[in-house]
C-alpha cells in the first residue's frame, strides 16, 4: 500500500553524502521522474499561485538546519537542501550541504533585476515567468536522483521570497512535502555571522612549521572522537607559501565562512573544540574575525607541540617531496623578500640538482625562515601556553598525548571515545 512504501523509501531517499565542503555529492538512485507528474495544467496553477500567495510551508532557520543535517548528528537521515538561486550566487557562497537548483541563470537574474529597477515589480515578475515558462521542465529534469516519492525538499533562495515560493508551490504540484526557508540564505548569513558569540571551550594546537599539527588534529577526531575545526583542510591550502600545491581550488571567502560557521553550531557546548594555531588567513581565506579573537585572545587553552627537527623534516618531504621541483622552486621565489635573492638562489639551485635535494631544502627554510617567524608571532601570544614535547611520527600516539595533557590541566582521566562524525 502507498501509505507503506512512501515512508520505506523515504528511509532511502534522504541520503545525500556527508561532506559538507562546496555542496554535496548526492547517493546513486533510481532516478524520480517528477516531470512526468506535474503536466502543463499544474505548471500553470503553482504558477499562478506563486504570482498571488506566499508559500505556507515555512520553517524557522533552526528547524531548517537541522532537518538538512546541517546541525546535529550529520549521519542520520536528512532531508535534501535546494539553493534554487542563481550560480554565481551559489558559487560565491550557500548553506553546506545544499544542492545548486537554479531558477534562473546568472544572465536571466541579471535581466530580471535590471527590470525590477527601470519598470518596476509587476513588470520583472511578468518577464520571470515568461522565463520559467521556456525552462520548467528542464528544471524538474535537474531534479536530484536521490530524490523519491513523498520525501522532504527544503528550499531557499536569497530572502525567502518568490524564487523560493515559485519553486515550493511548482514541485509541490508532484508527491514531495516541501518546506522553505523564512528569511532565505540572507538570514542564514545573518546567523552564521554572528555564531561566534555562542561561547565554546577551545584548545589551540601551536607548532613550528613541520610539527604535525593537522595530522595530529584529524587523530583526535577520527580516533578519539573528539571535536574538530581543521582550518587548513576547509581552506584546501596548508596555509604556507607551499600550501596551495596538489590541491583544489579553494572556497570562496564567504562559503568558507559558512562551512566553520554551520560546525561551531553543531558542536556540543559541553565539549572542547580542538583548532590549530593559524593566522589570519589560509591561503585567500581569511578566518572569521569572532573565531580568530578566540584564537589569540588568551581564552583559549594553548598546547604547543615540541617535535624534533627531523621529524619536521621528513614530514615536509613527505608532504611536499611528492611535488615536480620546478614548482616547489616557484614557491621558494615567492620568498625571495624574506629570505634574500641569494639564499632563494641558492635553494633554487639545490632544487634543479638531480635528485632534488628536497630535505636539505626543507632543513634550510626551517632554519633561515619558518622556525625564526613562528617565534616572533609566538612572543605576540596572549596568555600561558602549555608545552607537550612529543614525536607526531605517530600522530595517534601524539593525539593521546594531547588528550592526557589536557585531562592533566583538567585534572580527569583521560580516555579515547567512539570516533566523532568529520565535520
Amino acid at each position: 500500500p502507498r501509505r507503506v512504501v512512501i515512508p520505506l523509501v523515504r528511509q532511502c531517499s534522504a541520503r545525500a553524502c556527508v561532506s559538507l565542503g562546496q555542496g554535496v555529492q548526492l547517493a546513486s538512485a533510481a532516478p524520480f521522474r517528477i516531470c512526468e507528474l506535474i503536466d502543463t495544467a499544474a505548471f500553470e496553477r503553482a504558477k499562478a499561485q506563486a504570482v498571488a500567495h506566499k508559500f505556507e510551508a515555512r520553517l524557522d532557520l533552526h528547524n531548517f538546519m537541522q532537518r538538512g543535517g546541517v546541525l546535529g548528528d550529520r549521519t542520520a537521515m536528512r532531508s535534501i537542501m535546494l539553493d534554487v538561486r542563481s550560480p554565481c550566487e551559489y558559487e560565491k557562497g550557500h548553506i553546506p550541504g545544499a544542492v545548486s537548483f537554479p531558477l534562473f541563470t546568472d544572465e536571466e537574474r541579471a535581466e530580471v533585476g535590471t527590470l525590477y529597477k527601470q519598470k518596476g515589480h509587476d513588470t520583472a515578475v511578468a518577464h520571470g515567468c515568461e522565463i520559467i515558462d521556456r525552462s520548467w521542465r528542464s528544471m524538474l529534469e535537474r531534479l536530484p536522483a536521490s530524490v523519491r516519492e513523498g520525501d522532504e525538499v527544503l528550499v531557499y533562495c536569497k530572502r525567502g521570497g518568490m524564487r523560493s515560493g515559485g519553486v515550493a508551490w511548482l514541485l509541490s504540484q508532484g508527491p514531495l512535502q516541501v518546506r522553505t526557508l523564512a528569511g532565505g540564505y540572507k538570514e542564514f548569513r545573518h546567523w552564521s555571522l554572528g555564531i561566534w558569540e555562542e561561547d565554546r571551550r577551545l584548545v589551540v594546537l601551536a607548532g613550528r612549521t613541520g610539527a604535525g599539527k593537522t595530522d595530529v588534529l584529524l587523530a583526535l577526531r577520527h580516533e578519539c572522537g573528539e571535536q574538530v575545526i581543521d582550518l587548513e583542510g576547509d581552506a584546501e591550502h596548508r596555509g604556507s607559501s607551499f600550501g596551495a600545491l596538489g590541491r583544489p581550488p579553494q572556497p570562496s571567502n564567504e562559503h568558507y565562512e559558512n562551512m566553520l560557521a554551520t560546525q561551531w553550531g553543531g558542536f556540543d557546548e559541553s565539549r572542547p573544540v580542538f583548532i590549530e594555531d593559524e593566522g589570519a588567513h589560509v591561503g585567500r581565506c581569511g578566518v572569521p574575525q569572532g573565531l580568530y579573537n578566540r584564537i589569540k585572545d588568551g581564552s583559549a587553552t594553548v598546547l604547543r607541540l615540541e617535535v624534533p627537527t627531523q621529524t619536521r623534516v621528513n614530514r615536509l618531504v613527505a608532504d611536499y617531496g611528492v611535488y615536480p621541483p620546478d614548482a616547489l622552486a616557484e614557491c621558494v621565489r615567492t620568498l625571495s623578500k624574506r629570505l634574500g635573492n641569494e639564499r632563494a638562489a641558492e635553494l633554487v639551485s639545490l632544487l634543479e640538482e638531480t635528485p632534488p635535494k628536497v630535505a636539505e631544502v626543507a632543513q634550510q627554510l626551517l632554519e633561515h625562515y619558518y622556525d625564526g617567524m613562528y617565534l616572533h608571532q609566538a612572543k605576540k601570544r596572549a596568555g600561558e601556553v602549555h608545552q607537550i614535547g612529543c614525536d607526531t611520527a605517530d600522530p595517534a600516539a601524539a593525539a593521546l598525548e594531547v588528550r592526557h595533557k589536557l585531562a592533566e590541566l583538567d585534572a580527569q582521566p583521560v580516555s579515547c571515545g567512539a570516533p566523532a562524525t568529520s565535520i
